[in-house]
């Protein structure tokens, strides 16, 4: 195996591991926030059911950002290696400051630095449907949890027994919780595989098991920061709010599945938490909101520019 191989490898499990530090705070923060699951039972269930997500349903994300960005053909080995290694730098910064950011934009953002860097086409009409999709997913997100969440609130009013009501709220953690885990691995760790896959580098299926596994050991790691920001910072989450939120985010993180969209966990999740704060009258700590939109405001252009730099000096050391 020569240096390039190991490097890309070596990079690859490090964005996934920034996903699973940052971002898995998006499947299981709010359960976390809850008191329904131990941060342990958390990143357990996020890692079975985010490798299940990648193995089974992770190609067309996959796709879209291996080959839909930068045409296939255009995407080189060396290319991929510094779109991931930008998208990282940049989550890296962001976990350690607690901000729940969009690796899903750090990586997109990765890719089009690198073709703009070496001047190959860029499919603008596919990155405007990202990025619509993008403003859209929070917003949908939002609008879900709150019908689910007086959904579930008048079901839960008719239960008379308080045992069947406490195992029916962490029946619901759970299940809310699995799902976005499990759309999670269909979406953002196809984001994490998509750069590999369009270079050529590994099969989908094997780049998706490998990215997961990674992505496990993030979240147990290093991911109680952002868990706790999700869970707690942004507004007061009862069990049914939790579920709702979850559940709300999942669904439409799934939708953008359907059309091979790489749309963010972490604003989805976010608009589901705010949605069901405002509607259960807890509040919103609008700072906590101020700052999480300025690092996704700030994440594609920041990774944009990072790999835009990176490959120029690659390229003037003769390394690409």
């Amino acid at each position: 195996m020569d240096a390039l191989a190991v490097a890309i490898i070596a990079v690859a499990f490090y964005i996934a591991w920034n996903i699973g530090s940052n971002d898995s705070a998006n499947a299981m923060g709010t359960a976390v926030g809850a008191g329904i699951l131990s941060f342990r039972q958390a990143t357990l269930t996020i890692a079975i059911f985010t490798l299940l997500g990648a193995y089974l349903k992770g190609y067309k994300v996959m796709k879209t950002v291996g080959k839909g960005i930068v045409p296939e053909g255009y995407l080189t080995m060396e290319m991929a290696l510094i779109a991931l290694l930008s998208a990282g730098v940049w989550v890296t910064i962001a976990t350690i400051k607690g901000l729940p950011v969009s690796t899903t934009q750090a990586i997109v953002g990765g890719v089009i630095g690198v073709g703009l860097a070496t001047s190959a086409p860029v499919n603008w009409w596919t990155l405007t449907k990202i990025a619509v999709a993008w403003v859209a997913s929070p917003v949908l997100s939002g609008i879900l949890a709150i019908i689910l969440y007086k959904f579930y609130s008048y079901v839960i009013s008719k239960i008379r027994s308080v045992s069947t009501i406490e195992a029916l709220y962490k029946a619901l953690a759970i299940l809310g919780g699995s799902y976005m885990a499990f759309n999670f691995g269909t979406n953002e760790v196809a984001n994490a595989s998509g750069p590999i896959v369009g270079a050529g580098f590994l099969a989908p299926k094997t780049a998706g098991v490998l990215v997961a596994l990674s992505l496990a050991v993030g979240a147990l790691t290093f991911s109680y920061a952002v868990m706790h920001t999700v869970g707690k910072k942004i507004t007061a989450l009862g069990p049914v709010s939790a579920f709702a939120a979850q559940f709300g985010s999942a669904m439409a993180v799934s939708i953008a599945n359907v059309f091979g969209l790489p749309v963010s966990s972490s604003q989805s999740i976010v608009g589901g938490v705010v949605g069901v704060g405002l509607l259960a009258g807890r509040g919103v700590d609008r700072k906590v909101i101020v700052d999480i939109v300025f690092g996704w405001v700030a994440t594609p252009l920041t990774a944009i520019g990072i790999s835009f730099v990176l490959l120029k000096l690659f390229a003037l050391a003769g390394m690409v």
